[in-house]
């Protein structure tokens, strides 16, 4: 997320668009598919056997079956919440460098805007790790939700430097806590009995909202010849999202000394 931008941007510019995207492809073979071919093997029997310190069968794992999740209202508010977000971030950051191009930055400048957004990802993700083990996770996931409200709106302005780049990294903060806040969420509040049913239902619809947001930015541009309608959705939507985890409550198997809150409760 930080690097490539810079990388595709260079290539278009030397090469072109469609040399571009072979250049991309190399990349993908260079740094993803080459070192899990080298380096990525499963253990043998034996070596799994010998680092293993203990098993642990189903029914000593606590937690709700994945149709019970279904039945219930906070597995439905966590998924439309985590639907909401990244339908609204996505669809922004997605965008981004064409909004900024057509403002008349460089493409080199607006590129630079999603390296912005790459490296929030990554320290947002430690900066929401250590906070979720301090505090009542639904208020860090509101704080980090607000960050792209902040983002959108800076991003709408006609601010020049720094503020595009500002815009971006609150918007990269919020989108690399969400994915991790998923996952602590659907521990917290379903246990780890059916841990993995559950996690991939919920993940299944944010995918659809990772796609659903830059299509729907795009096609509300054709219409308006403008991006501030569909933002001021988004605002909307990430405005509900944090009402949503207001209303979570305690955490239905909390880690022990975690913090809770004796907010309203959510069956």
């Amino acid at each position: 997320m930080a690097l490539i931008p810079q990388l595709a941007a260079f290539l278009i510019n030397s090469l072109g668009w469609r040399a571009a995207y072979f250049g991309l492809a190399i990349s993908v073979v260079v740094l993803a598919w080459l070192p899990v071919l080298i380096f990525v093997r499963e253990p043998s029997s034996a070596d799994a056997a010998e680092h293993s310190t203990a098993t642990t069968t189903s029914q000593g794992i606590i937690g709700i079956e994945a149709a019970a999740a279904l039945k219930t209202r906070r597995f439905w508010a966590l998924t439309t919440a985590f639907f909401l977000g990244v339908l609204a971030i996505n669809g922004t950051i997605v965008h981004i460098v064409a909004l900024l191009t057509d403002r008349g930055v460089t493409l080199q400048a607006a590129t630079g805007a999603l390296t912005a957004a790459g490296i929030a990802i990554i320290v947002g993700r430690i900066i929401c790790g250590w906070c979720v083990d301090r505090f009542w996770g639904p208020y860090v996931a509101i704080c980090f939700f607000i960050l792209p409200m902040l983002g959108i709106a800076l991003l709408e302005s006609s601010w020049g430097n720094p503020i595009p780049l500002l815009g971006a990294a609150l918007c990269g903060a919020g989108i690399g806590a969400e994915i991790d806040l998923m996952a602590f969420f659907v521990s917290r509040y379903f246990g780890l009995k059916a841990y993995g049913k559950i996690y991939g239902l919920m993940f299944m619809l944010f995918n659809v909202g990772t796609g659903l947001g830059p299509a729907l930015s795009g096609r509300a541009f054709d219409i308006f010849h403008s991006y501030f309608q569909i933002f001021m959705v988004y605002e909307g939507a990430l405005a509900v999202t944090c009402l949503l985890f207001l209303r979570l409550g305690e955490y239905a198997y909390p880690a022990p000394g975690a913090p809770t809150s004796p907010g309203l409760k959510m069956t």
